[in-house]
C-alpha cells in the first residue's frame, strides 16, 4: 500500500521535474511515510512513497528495477496470492510481492493480471521498448488519476501529486455538478478539466508516442456453484497475511461482524476497533459492537468519542480532502483510521457487501416499488408526508425522510428511481446552487449499468458506481492520510463474481436483505446482529452545523462576500439553503451544505493549481 506517480515524455529529454521530485514525493507521503523515491529514465520519471507491510527490507523498496536498471515499477496495492505465485518464478532476490508482480508483468505483460488476486495500481516502464503501461485494478480499490497532453502523459495515486506535474488547469463544472448531485465525482471526468479517472479495470499503454486506454477486465457472465462460506473464510485468510500488526473494523453491522469473526478464526489474538459517539447516543453503535467482540473474544477497542473530540478533526480532516468528496461518514473513516493506526498497520473492512448483496435501504425501496405501486397513494400520501419535518438526525424524523423520498418515486420507471435513490440533491436543486448552468447529461453515467443485460442493473451500477467512486474513495483517502492500509474480502474477485451471477432472490426478499449471508453465517454471530436494522455510518451533522460550525458556515465558507467574489455559486440559492438547514425541517439540506464545504475548503487549498 503506497503512493505512485510518473510523468513520460513522448520525445526530449526529461529533466525538467528532477528539481519538483521532492514536492511530488512530498505530496504522496501520507500514503507511504515508510519510504520515499524516485528513479528517472531519459524520457520518464517514476515516484514512489512506501508503505511497508510485506519483506519490511529495504529490497521491497521502489521504484522496483532490474539489475541493468532498464525497467522499472511503482506500485501501490497489494497481491494477496503472492506465495503461490512465488512458486512459479525463478531467481527471485525479496520476500514480497513487488518483486512477483515486476517479474511476472516483464514476463507475460498484461496477460498476467488476470492470476491475480489483489487491489493495485501500477505503473511499469520498459526503456528499451520504450513502452508504459499504466494498470488499474478489477474494482477501483486503489486510485489512478492521469493527464495527457502532445508532449506528455503523468499519472498519481492522487490529484495533488499530479498537479505538481501538470502545473495549473481550469475547473470542470460538469464535474462539480455531478459532485453537487451525488455529494462525490463519478466516472472517467475529475474535478479538473483535462485530468481524468482510470476506470476499474482499465490500462493505458503508451508506445511509439501514441496513448491508448483498454480494457483488461470485465465481469465475466457465469453461474458458479461456489459456497460464499467457504469463498469468504479464504478470502479473509488470504488478507490476514503480513509482515505488520493486522486488525478488522468492527461496526457491529452484519458485514464487518463476519468479518472479524472469520478473522478471529485464523488470528487467535485479532483486534477489533470502533468509533462511538459519547455525545449522540442516536449515531451510536458501540453496543453492537462490543457484543460481537465479546461472542467472538476479540482484542476489542472503542473509541468513544465526545463531541469536542470529534470537532477537533474536523481541521485537518478538511485538509486532507483530494478532489471534492462529501460521504459525510468519510470523516467516521478518518477519525476511526487515526486511532487504529495506533495499534495495528493493516485493517480488514467489511466494504462491497452491501453493494454486492442488495443491502442498503434503496434496495428494500426499489423491490418494495415493484410489489407494491405507490402512485395511486401519493395524492393521498403527500400532503400529510410535507407537512412533517425530515431529517437524519433522529428515528421518526429520518423515517420520514425515507418516505417522502420513496413518495416522490412513485410516477418514475426503475431507472429514473435509481437515479433518484442515489442523489442527494435534484437537477433542479443544483442548477439552483450554481452560476454555470451544466450541459452535462448526468444520467449518463447510469447508462451502462441500466442498458447492460447480464446482471442485475441495480447491482451493477452499485459496483460501478457507488462501490469505485464513494465507498471505495472514502475508504481509500480516509485511511491513507493516516498511513493505514483497508483490506476488503468482500471485494476478492472471486467473491464479486459469485455474488454478480447470483439470483436476485438469493440476496433480497419481502423476508429481508443479504440472504445469502445471513444464512451462510447465521452459526457465527449473535442472532441480534442479523435483527438488527440497517444503519449508515453517520455523524450528527445537522446538530454541528446548526451550532459548532455554524459561525464559520456564515462569515467564512457561505458568506455572500465569499460566494459573490468566487462567481462559482449563486448565492440567492446558497442563502434558501442556509435558511432550509437552520430551519425545523431540514431534510436532506444538511448532506447539501456539507458537499459545499467541503468543495470551499478543497478550493482554498488547491487555489496554486486552479486556472
Amino acid at each position: 500500500m503506497c503512493g505512485i506517480a510518473g510523468i513520460y515524455f513522448f520525445s526530449g529529454e526529461n529533466s525538467s521535474l528532477k528539481a519538483e521530485t521532492n514536492k511530488i514525493t512530498k505530496a504522496l507521503s501520507h500514503r507511504g511515510p515508510d519510504y520515499q523515491n524516485s528513479h528517472s529514465f531519459k524520457k520518464c520519471t517514476l515516484y514512489h512513497a512506501r508503505l511497508t507491510i510485506l519483506d519490511l527490507s529495504t529490497d521491497s523498496n521502489q521504484p522496483f528495477l532490474d539489475s541493468d536498471k532498464q525497467k522499472g515499477l511503482v506500485y501501490n496495492g497489494e497481491i494477496f496470492n503472492y506465495k503461490d505465485l512465488q512458486t512459479k518464478l525463478s531467481n527471485l532476490k525479496t520476500k514480497g510481492d513487488v518483486e512477483v508482480l515486476f517479474k511476472l508483468f516483464e514476463k507475460e505483460n498484461i496477460n498476467c493480471l488476470d492470476k491475480l488476486n489483489g487491489f493495485f495500481a501500477f505503473a511499469f516502464y520498459d526503456s528499451l521498448k520504450d513502452e508504459l503501461q499504466v494498470v488499474r485494478d478489477r474494482y477501483g480499490v486503489k486510485p489512478l488519476y492521469y493527464y495527457y497532453d502532445k508532449e506528455k502523459i503523468a499519472f498519481a495515486s492522487e490529484l495533488k501529486a499530479l498537479m505538481e506535474l501538470t502545473g495549473p488547469q481550469e475547473l470542470n463544472h460538469n464535474a462539480l455538478h455531478t459532485y453537487l448531485r451525488l455529494n462525490y465525482i463519478s466516472g472517467k471526468e475529475t474535478i479538473f478539466k483535462n485530468i481524468f479517472r482510470l476506470l476499474p479495470g482499465e490500462y493505458i499503454s503508451v508506445k511509439n508516442k501514441e496513448l491508448v486506454v483498454n480494457h483488461w477486465y470485465s465481469v465475466p457472465v457465469e453461474k458458479k456453484q461456489n459456497s460464499i462460506k467457504e469463498l469468504l473464510t479464504d478470502a479473509v485468510k488470504l488478507r490476514l497475511h503480513a509482515d505488520v500488526p493486522v486488525g478488522c473494523f468492527l461496526s457491529g453491522g452484519l458485514d464487518s461482524s463476519i468479518i472479524s469473526a472469520l478473522a478471529k478464526k485464523h488470528h487467535d489474538n485479532i483486534h477489533t476497533f470502533s468509533i462511538g459517539f459519547a455525545d449522540e447516543p442516536f449515531f451510536d453503535e458501540t453496543e453492537y459492537a462490543e457484543l460481537v467482540a465479546k461472542h467472538i473474544n476479540s482484542n476489542h477497542h472503542t473509541f468513544k468519542l465526545k463531541n469536542t473530540d470529534l470537532l477537533e478533526n474536523i481541521t485537518p480532516f478538511l485538509k486532507s480532502i483530494d478532489e471534492p468528496f462529501a460521504d459525510s461518514s468519510a470523516f467516521n473513516v478518518y477519525v476511526l483510521s487515526k486511532y487504529t493506526k495506533q495499534h495495528v498497520k493493516v485493517a480488514l473492512s467489511g466494504d462491497g457487501a452491501d453493494e454486492l448483496f442488495m443491502g442498503y435501504n434503496k434496495h428494500k425501496a426499489e423491490l418494495l416499488s415493484r410489489t407494491f405501486s405507490s402512485k395511486a397513494l401519493s395524492p393521498l400520501v403527500n400532503p400529510v408526508l410535507s407537512v412533517l419535518p425530515d431529517s437524519r438526525n433522529k428515528k421518526f424524523s429520518n423515517k420520514i425522510r425515507q418516505l417522502k423520498r420513496f413518495s416522490k418515486s412513485a410516477n418514475l420507471n426503475a431507472d429514473e428511481r435509481y437515479i433518484n435513490w442515489a442523489c442527494i440533491s435534484s437537477e433542479k436543486e443544483v442548477n439552483d446552487l450554481l452560476l454555470s448552468k451544466s450541459n452535462h447529461s448526468f444520467n449518463q453515467l447510469f447508462d451502462e449499468a441500466f442498458q447492460q443485460k447480464n446482471f442485475n442493473p441495480v447491482n451493477y451500477a452499485d459496483l460501478k458506481i457507488v462501490l469505485a467512486d464513494d465507498m471505495l474513495v472514502k475508504a481509500d483517502r480516509m485511511s491513507m492520510q493516516h498511513g493505514l492500509e483497508i483490506r476488503n474480502p468482500f471485494l476478492d474477485y472471486r467473491i464479486v463474481e459469485f455474488a454478480m451471477n447470483l439470483p436476485e432472490n438469493k440476496k433480497i426478499s419481502n423476508q429481508g436483505q443479504k440472504l445469502i449471508l445471513k444464512e451462510s453465517f447465521k452459526d457465527l454471530l449473535p442472532s441480534r446482529i442479523f435483527a438488527r436494522e440497517k444503519k449508515g455510518f453517520e455523524l450528527p451533522l445537522w446538530k454541528w452545523l446548526k451550532n459548532e460550525l455554524k459561525s464559520d458556515i456564515e462569515i467564512n465558507w457561505l458568506s455572500e462576500k465569499t460566494i459573490k467574489e468566487q462567481n462559482i455559486f449563486n448565492y440567492e440559492g446558497v442563502k434558501k439553503l442556509k435558511q432550509k438547514l437552520f430551519s425545523d425541517n431540514p431534510g436532506d439540506s444538511p448532506a447539501q451544505i456539507w458537499a459545499l464545504i467541503i468543495f470551499q475548503n478543497w478550493y482554498v487549498n488547491f487555489k496554486a493549481f486552479i486556472k
